[in-house]
């Protein structure tokens, strides 16, 4: 993944947690710092994530947006991904009690602040007998759900924040330059189009598809009333997104 640093122009990125944005950081630095994440043997912290870390950035300035005033000034991409998809990607790595999924520690944080953001009216508690919190997918819905009716939902963490409320918040997906799923077949040079100078954005081959990093494909038993949760606390997202989604 090597490649000639690009001329880069102002730009403005965005994608949330469980979005595959490991994936996005790591191709916006071969294309900014030409060479790739992986040649520099780098360990963390801060972590790639962090675009602010000089340590590894050196050919950017970033900062978080504030003023959207003058958002159209310059190009724009933002990630997304399936509302649902994401929300049981998060409850694999995060919540779950599957000792295999991501590292454990997660939970002792994530777990707790999600059944006080439901707050005393919910009965469900966390199970602890693998050594940490963790929540069953149902139990997980439910506690989603509650926080989601008493419209909570904007204070959730941001590996369940509904996206609506993250990257469109302050500016809707038709005013971006670029919406894509981490799978999207042009993602990749509609990514270099965005910050590059020289990219062209027109490129549809193999190289304009972006690699994944995290993999949660494996299936899940959905009961009939997780169903009905799901639908509930994702429609807005897909009322928003659902064209960019079938893209």
């Amino acid at each position: 993944m090597d490649a000639t640093i690009a001329e880069l122009k102002p730009a403005t990125l965005c994608t949330c947690a469980k979005f595959g944005s490991t994936s996005l950081w790591n191709e916006l630095f071969a294309i900014v710092e030409g060479k790739s994440f992986k040649s520099m043997n780098y360990t963390g912290p801060p972590r790639i994530h962090d675009l602010s870390n000089k340590k590894l950035w050196t050919n950017i300035e970033a900062k978080r947006r504030t003023d959207w005033s003058n958002f159209k000034d310059q190009d724009s991409f933002a990630l997304i991904r399936d509302p649902k998809e994401r929300i049981v990607s998060a409850w694999k790595s995060k919540v779950s009690c599957d000792t295999e999924a991501e590292i454990k520690e997660h939970r002792g944080n994530i777990v707790p602040l999600l059944l006080k953001l439901a707050g005393p009216s919910s009965n469900i508690t966390a199970r602890t007998d693998k050594g940490f919190p963790c929540l069953d997918l149902s139990e997980y819905l439910a506690v989603l759900s509650q926080i989601h009716v008493q419209g909570r939902e904007g204070l959730l963490d941001v590996h369940f924040l509904p996206q609506h409320l993250g990257c469109f918040k302050d500016v809707p997906p038709s005013m971006w330059t670029v919406v894509t799923t981490i799978s999207g077949p042009n993602a990749l040079c509609s990514l270099k189009s965005v910050v590059s100078k020289s990219a062209n954005m027109s490129n549809t081959d193999d190289d304009c598809q972006m690699i994944k990093t995290h993999n949660y494909t494996r299936s899940v038993d959905l009961s009939r009333a997780d169903e009905v949760i799901l639908d509930r606390i994702t429609s807005k997202e897909y009322e928003l997104l659902g064209q960019y989604l079938d893209a």
